[in-house]
């Protein structure tokens, strides 16, 4: 049956909407990846440990609605058979995006651990650059930065939070991840969704894959 003008503008409305929120979503998991990498450096500090909170919360914020857009989406009067392939190409990016998204937390949590900024963990690497020794635990703590919770404990609901999601995911749309296959020779990267650049250090997602 012929779809109407109403139903295949929602159609491209979704793919458009989620191709936007998944090109979001890999720029903040790609800056939240950043962070991480510096966890136990001599950047470390409550400052950074913040903003790493802050981004992994918009991360997952985008998740949650990137989800919903995605399983509307999905369910919706059949769209086109180009437009329907687009939106499970989309899920299957999302699933992985995500599940790189949970190793970085799960890293996170384990640097966390080895290097506390509460008392009683291993004290932060320096590097010793300005002639300085490494300061104590209470100077590590100069400028302003905010006091944290117990870090380990935060990271564990949020590594809870998106296991969830990612478990909600596999049960709510039948979309085998075999079924999408490498359009472009290994290493050419991609994009994350049309007319959309990720952020250096992003994984390689986007138009670099298709359905079968």
């Amino acid at each position: 049956m012929a779809l109407g003008r109403g139903d295949a503008c929602r159609a491209r409305g979704a793919v458009g909407t989620c191709g936007a929120a998944q090109a979001a979503l890999c720029k903040a998991t790609a800056g939240h990846r950043q962070l991480v990498l510096q966890l136990g450096g001599s950047a470390d500090g409550p400052r950074l440990r913040e903003e790493r909170r802050r981004r992994s919360t918009e991360a997952r914020e985008l998740s949650a609605g990137l989800q919903h857009a995605l399983l509307a989406g999905l369910r919706q009067a059949p769209a086109r058979p180009e437009e329907q392939r687009e939106l499970e190409r989309l899920w299957v990016l999302f699933l992985s995006a995500l599940e790189l998204f949970l190793q970085d937390l799960c890293r996170a949590h384990h640097l966390c651990q080895l290097f506390s900024t509460e008392g009683g963990g291993a004290a932060l690497l320096r590097t010793g650059l300005g002639g300085r020794g490494p300061p104590s635990r209470k100077g590590s703590r100069r400028g302003g930065g905010p006091t944290q919770p117990p870090a380990a404990l935060h990271l564990e609901e949020e590594i809870e939070q998106v296991r969830a999601t990612l478990a909600e995911m596999e049960s709510r749309a039948n979309i085998p991840p075999w079924t999408v296959e490498a359009t472009q020779p290994a290493g050419t990267g991609g994009t994350a969704a049309p007319a959309a650049e990720v952020t250096r250090g992003a994984p390689h997602v986007g138009h670099c894959c298709s359905v079968l």
